[in-house]
């Protein structure tokens, strides 16, 4: 078949191809034509499923596995396994979450406690609630009230 891009390969060209009988330059376009065309998709694995017939049946698959395996172990080559992850021990102290909870703790009670959640509000609502107590301010005493409990 020509470089004609317009036809689709034939099966027995995609045979070819998955033999690596094709040039580079051919099997650049077809992987490509893989990835837009369902069509050649289609032929392509009709033609693996050709050449999968055409292979040998493996008459004893487990003694082939079990010889791939001893090959492997007496390779003589030593496998590294991976690294352990870092423990929570060896992390430093501002490494650890309950220290990153702790700060964002401390830092939400500074806020309430200069009342900078109140200015996120807007004028004219906090106009209707003149009277009333701010919310930081209720929250701080809620929370002083809290702590206060539990003081031995």
């Amino acid at each position: 078949m020509s470089e004609n891009k317009q036809a689709l390969p034939l099966p027995e060209e995609w045979a070819a191809y998955i033999r690596g009988e094709v040039s580079p330059r051919r099997a650049e376009w077809m992987e490509s034509l893989l990835l837009a065309d369902e069509q050649a998709f289609t032929l392509y694995m009709q033609a693996m499923d050709l050449e999968a017939q055409a292979l040998p049946a493996l008459e004893e698959p487990e003694h082939f596995a079990n010889k791939v395996m001893d090959q492997l172990g007496s390779s003589g080559e030593k496998i590294n396994p991976l690294p352990a992850e870092p423990k929570d021990r060896n992390r430093r102290w501002y490494e650890h979450r309950m220290f990153h909870y702790a700060i964002a703790a401390c830092l939400t009670l500074i806020f309430l406690s200069a009342g900078w959640f109140d200015k996120l509000t807007l004028d004219p609502q906090q106009a209707g609630h003149a009277g009333r107590v701010s919310y930081s301010e209720e929250l701080v005493r809620v929370t002083t009230g809290w702590l206060d409990r539990m003081k031995p």
